[in-house]
């Protein structure tokens, strides 16, 4: 599992989800990128019922059974997170996203026990979701490879935390795929030699992230950073961070993509200003390609 596999929003109208939207995405991005990740903290999850979780983890595993679809199983509640997972794999995901447990004082021995008990329950392999902002719960290099030791279902790092040694000790020490997974340092991951993307920035721009990207791989750097600057960079620059899920949505809805920008709560929806940056930073990029 390599390539660009971007974390996607979860459209809603009316408050519901909305799967006209999700088809409108995949037709805009399909082309471009090597699968999803549904239902991770882009995808609003944990403002999503267990029951929507399912019922998207069975649409994106039956309506595109040859991508990569990653589940996003970032909870709490370990019997939950086993339930959803375990629907998922029965709709044919073969992968899960899986963070700390958020909340909780984690110590590396919790997450062994709470990753390997998710991982053994669901049968699924697992990408590890370095996000120490929102875990709160920080690793080192050396602590990662005794934790993908402890458990041989994961297979990947996504790697949020901007330590780029750590990519780079990961791919030097293991076998693990690696991930870039912030989209504000997503070039120096590129650079720091991640084997693919799970962020937003390849369903805004799908085509150029994807020549970009190539471009990269065969090992021209000048050509790739050149294009990534004056394609990609600009948006990144004003849709985020921090706010990145309801200026993608409010984007979405500008291109006709999506009918609404609605997000659910806590989140709130992006303010005229918000959304007049985040047009001003895609309207330039796409001008430069």
């Amino acid at each position: 599992m390599k390539g660009n596999i971007p974390v996607i929003p979860t459209p809603f109208d009316n408050g519901k989800i909305d799967y006209e939207g999700f088809e409108n995405l995949i037709r805009h991005t399909s082309d471009y990128v090597e699968g999803y990740v549904i239902g991770g903290s882009t995808g609003e999850s944990p403002a999503l019922s267990a029951e929507e979780r399912i019922e998207i983890a069975e649409y994106f595993g039956k309506r595109l059974p040859n991508k990569h679809i990653v589940i996003g199983l970032g909870h709490t509640n370990l019997e939950e997170a086993s339930r959803i997972g375990k629907a998922a794999a029965h709709a044919g995901i073969r992968t899960a996203l899986v963070p700390s447990p958020y909340y909780f004082p984690n110590s590396l021995d919790m997450v062994k026990a709470y990753i390997g008990s998710l991982a053994e329950k669901t049968g699924l392999q697992i990408v590890f979701y370095d996000n120490p902002v929102t875990t709160k719960t920080f690793y080192t290099a050396q602590q990662l490879i005794e934790l993908a030791a402890a458990v041989p279902a994961i297979k990947a790092v996504k790697m949020t935390d901007h330590n780029m040694g750590k990519i780079r000790s990961l791919k030097k020490n293991t076998e693990l795929a690696v991930f870039g997974g912030d989209d504000i340092i997503a070039y120096r991951a590129i650079e720091a030699g991640v084997d693919g993307n799970m962020i937003i920035a390849p369903i805004i721009f799908p085509k150029a992230f994807k020549e970009s990207w190539d471009l990269h791989r065969a090992g021209k750097r000048e050509e790739s950073f050149a294009l990534f600057s004056k394609a990609i960079l600009p948006f990144i620059h004003m849709f985020g961070p921090g706010d990145e899920i309801p200026t993608t949505k409010a984007l979405y809805k500008h291109l006709g993509l999506f009918k609404s920008a609605e997000t659910r709560l806590p989140l709130l929806p992006s303010d005229e200003h918000r959304i007049s940056e985040t047009l001003l930073g895609y309207n330039f990029g796409l001008s430069q390609i």
